[in-house]
């Protein structure tokens, strides 16, 4: 009976069981929809909701599809049917169009309680801040934010993240005038026990303290990114080394401001496979890095590193896994023969990769190189390599590209390098000579083939191309080019750039057949006819014709011909007419060349069409009429050049709207009205505004002093009046040293004209980012110079032919950097500071036509400025270099001085006498015969009939 009773009571409790349980599942189903949560499907959609433009990205997300879990990016637990992961990341979104816009991460997310997996990397927030609230979302694993257009101070709050394994905060790499996510102490982290992957590369870390510190704290880190992080080397400074280090696989230290020697910590990280230190000024290495046996691919590029080839040798003798070594762009030197000629150690059997461009590396390359039997990729450009091609590399059967351009090579290139894909040979200072050898024409997989050189006599013909069936990219420069009118290319291009070569003054008639041709790039080429019509059965995206002789009009339909072009180069040509109105159609114009030409008439007014529009250069034509309002609707625009033409009226208002604007350069017209002082207020990122040589009057306004990065200011020869205003002395980028790549564009090759030192000079974009000039010269500017002794970056002055009044303020010694002043033409007096002998960089020096009085200072560079027009009309000054001695110097000369002056005295009352016994002697006599004549009629008349007497038989004389 118990026993029944006991069966009795299991069997109840497992029916028990059982209806608990279909109770616990029928609340289930009634709280999801189809295997979606309810409520997380709402927060779904209310986060979808935060965004401008979710659709076609998340055209998934509606309502008509119940179960979130099946919708874009979202992932759900199989058994709960909870969101646990969320990726809207650019990598997730890759083949679909990835421009979601949202204001901000909105807090709908907190709903997600399950949500391990959230990745935002890519999506535009519009600079909103990183939110706090996300330190509260503990369950998270996985979170990525990088290049999701965010700013301002990482929250703290993201150190209460514990279960953390990857931590993704990197910036957007390609918006350098985007403010960066900065963080201002790192000590957060420390808390991230669990962290295997943390990216900070493009975050500002330069207010952080104990980096190390907090590094050392994180045992299971593998990966480390903090590229371009503005890290200098005192913030990985920190006495306690431990080895929590060595577990990292990965380190990445790119693109910071580190110098000197290698970074001690990387002693002890055993474990590194993967070191990019590349971008640094890093000059030498201390450390025995032979204990970092498992790199697999280490970078060292762009740095300063000077060793000899056997430091390279001793740094890879036992490196077995390396496949990748990059060494360009340092200061390594020596026989390159001897890296090679020794390869008995393990690197040998796994190098892929191989880059030693841009070096001091000399001699011959051996055969031994043939032993690298994995290398695909070969860079050794530019460096003093001589002699000829090794034949080994033929052995080299995974070799794709090879680049020997900037080389003193010679002789003839291996037929046996079939298997290559790339190929650059020759350069400017190569010697690379003869005849090109047919031989090219055989390498039937080379896909990329760059050759060029001045010493080169032959000429590329049919059959230097005969078996190049896969070419893609032809690069040539300094070449003769000779085919048959009706030459069948045996490849399609897609790239084609030549560069000062001879191609017979015309457009070659076989391009019309390269139908997959998107960027064509004839520089220098003599091209003397009109652009051709069959431009329109091409698909280009670039077209640079710049340096030729291209005659005639544009084509009238040039929009509708080549409407995808991005890039039109027709600098420096003889275009006639005006700006077709077909080019309206550019809308995807990123770069518009077309300066000096002869272009008339006026500009477009449709400006607002080109929204990717970065540089307009129109300078240097015959363009006239008014700049239009619409220009204001380029609000991409970066550079503008409109100087050297006709243009009239006044700047247009609407220019503030281009807000990214670094340089304007709109001299050499006739444009009038005032400044305006948008200029300063809205222009922030303005560095170059050269405005020379109009008719602009007023003021200047002070507002020009809230443009905190400019650099270089250009108002001379204009009608400005008034004081020159006191807060002129404080634009930064004249304050500050100008770092050496101010600028992220200079790979686009540009000029500014700027009078310096008296002449016109060119500085193209790499030497301009480095200056610093002020030029208000020919106004009628009035008042005292203001202090300008902060401005310790400038190398130009320019303040001559004002009306300036006042002395030269003392402190302009404090202008170091300063290569030319001119303060000629002005009103200015008293005595010339004696600070200007500290300007130990001046060259040239005008102070002339003012009224500075007293001693000229002496020092070290002013003596080297001997011309005596610098002081010319200034009647009170003395000393050297001028002739006329100050006061002071007369009375410095000394008793023996005195002695000679009472004997020079003396000698000049000598001279007195004697010639006052002449003149005596000369007017009595004069008087004596002249006097006779004028008071003796008789004598007069006598005197004359015989002078008349003699005049008149000389002159029958002469007639005879």
């Amino acid at each position: 009976m118990g026993k029944m009773m006991m069966s009795s009571a299991i069997l109840l409790s497992i029916f028990l069981f059982i209806d608990l349980s279909v109770i616990c599942c029928y609340e289930k189903v009634v709280n999801t929809t189809f295997g979606c949560i309810t409520r997380e499907r709402k927060a779904l959609l209310k986060f979808r909701d935060n965004f401008w433009n979710p659709f076609p990205t998340l055209s998934s997300w509606n309502d008509d599809t119940k179960d979130c879990c099946t919708w874009q990016g979202i992932g759900c637990d199989k058994l709960t049917g909870h969101v646990t992961r969320l990726d809207l990341g650019y990598k997730s979104l890759l083949h679909s169009d990835n421009s979601l816009q949202g204001q901000m991460i909105d807090p709908s997310l907190l709903e997600l309680k399950h949500l391990s997996y959230l990745d935002l990397s890519g999506i535009n927030f519009q600079l909103s801040p990183i939110p706090a609230f996300l330190g509260s979302m503990t369950q998270l694993r996985h979170l990525n934010l990088s290049g999701a257009l965010l700013s301002g101070v990482v929250p703290h709050d993201l150190g209460n993240l514990s279960s953390l394994n990857v931590l993704d905060l990197g910036g957007a790499e390609t918006l350098d005038d985007i403010p960066p996510v900065v963080v201002d102490d790192l000590m957060w982290v420390s808390r991230l026990s669990l962290l295997e992957n943390l990216n900070m590369s493009y975050v500002d870390l330069s207010p952080t303290k104990d980096l190390l510190k907090v590094l050392n704290m994180l045992p299971s880190l593998v990966v480390l990114s903090m590229s371009s992080s503005k890290l200098i080397n005192t913030n990985l400074q920190h006495a306690c080394i431990n080895s929590s280090l060595s577990n990292v696989q990965h380190l990445d230290l790119s693109h910071n401001f580190f110098f000197g020697e290698l970074p001690l910590f990387l002693h002890n990280m055993s474990s590194l496979r993967h070191l990019d230190l590349s971008h640094n000024n890093y000059s030498s290495s201390g450390l025995d890095l032979r204990i970092l046996r498992s790199l697999v691919q280490i970078n060292l590029g762009w740095n300063s590193l000077n060793h000899n080839v056997d430091w390279i040798s001793g740094f890879i003798s036992n490196k077995c896994h390396l496949k990748s070594l990059y060494l360009s762009l340092n200061q390594f030197y020596g026989e390159i023969s001897t890296l090679f000629q020794n390869l008995s150690g393990c690197w040998r059997h796994n190098l892929e990769t191989l880059d030693l461009s841009s070096n001091k590396f000399y001699g011959r390359l051996p055969e031994e190189l043939g032993g690298l039997k994995k290398l695909m990729y070969l860079d050794l450009s530019y460096n003093a390599i001589n002699g000829s091609i090794p034949s080994s590399l033929g052995n080299l059967s995974a070799l794709r590209t090879m680049d020997l351009f900037g080389n003193q090579l010679s002789g003839p290139i291996p037929s046996c390098l079939g298997n290559l894909r790339e190929l650059s040979l020759g350069g400017d200072n190569s010697q690379l000579s003869g005849r090109i050898p047919l031989s090219l024409g055989q390498l039937s997989n080379l896909e990329i083939l760059y050759l060029g050189s001045t010493s080169l006599d032959g000429t590329l013909c049919e059959a230097h191309f005969a078996k190049l069936s896969k070419l893609k990219i032809l690069v040539l420069f300094s070449l003769k080019f000779r085919v048959g009118f009706d030459w069948v290319p045996p490849f399609q291009l897609e790239d084609l750039e030549m560069q000062s070569c001879d191609i017979e003054c015309h457009f070659p008639q076989w391009l019309q057949l390269q139908q997959e041709l998107v960027f064509l790039f004839l520089i220098n080429c003599s091209i003397s006819e009109a652009l051709p019509n069959w431009f329109h059965y091409m698909n280009l995206t670039g077209l640079i014709l710049s340096q030729n002789h291209i005659q005639g009009p544009l084509p009238n339909n040039i929009g509708r011909m080549l409407p995808s072009l991005q890039f039109l180069f027709l600098d420096e040509n003889y275009i006639i007419g005006s700006i077709p109105d077909s080019l309206c159609e550019m809308k995807y114009l990123i770069v518009l060349d077309l300066s000096k030409n002869q272009l008339s008439g006026n500009l477009l007014d449709c400006w607002g069409n080109f929204q990717q529009l970065f540089v307009l250069k129109l300078s240097s034509n015959k363009i006239s009429g008014f700049i239009p309002n619409s220009i204001g609707g380029a609000y991409s625009l970066e550079w503008l050049h409109l100087n050297n033409n006709s243009l009239t009226g006044k700047l247009p208002s609407t220019l503030r709207n281009c807000s990214r604007l670094i340089l304007i350069d709109i001299g050499e017209n006739i444009l009038s009205g005032k400044l305006p002082k948008w200029i300063g207020e809205y222009l922030i990122q303005l560095r170059v505004l050269r405005l020379r040589e109009n008719e602009f009057y007023g003021p200047i306004p002070s507002g020009f002093c809230k443009s905190p990065n400019l650099q270089v200011l250009d108002l001379a020869s204009n009608n400005l009046s008034k004081r020159i205003p006191h807060c002129i002395g404080n634009f930064s980028n004249m304050v500050e040293e100008l770092p050496s790549n101010t600028f992220f564009f200079l790979a686009f090759e540009d000029s500014l004209m700027e009078v310096l030192k008296g002449l016109k000079l060119e500085y193209s974009t790499r030497s301009m980012m480095s200056v610093a000039i002020l030029d208000l010269s020919n106004n009628n500017l009035v008042g005292e110079i203001p202090e300008l002794k902060n401005l310790s970056s400038l190398i130009g002055l320019n303040l001559s032919h004002n009306h300036l009044e006042g002395k030269i303020p003392e402190r302009v010694g404090d202008l170091t950097s300063i290569e030319s002043l001119d303060l000629s033409n002005n009103n200015l007096f008293g005595s010339i500071p004696n600070s200007l002998s500290y300007l130990t960089f001046l060259s040239h020096l005008n102070l002339s036509h003012n009224n500075l009085s007293g001693r000229i200072p002496t020092g070290s560079q002013l003596q080297t400025l001997v011309d005596l027009s610098i002081y010319e009309d200034n009647p009170q000054l003395c000393g050297a270099p001028l002739p006329k001695k100050c006061g002071a110097d007369k009375a410095s000369e000394g008793p023996n001085v005195k002695n000679h002056l009472k004997e020079d005295e003396e000698d000049n009352v000598d001279k007195v006498l004697f010639y006052g016994f002449i003149v005596s002697g000369f007017a009595i006599g004069f008087w004596g015969v002249i006097g006779a004549l004028v008071f003796k009629r008789s004598w007069r008349h006598a005197y004359f009939e015989f002078v008349e007497d003699r005049i008149g038989t000389w002159f029958v004389r002469k007639c005879m």
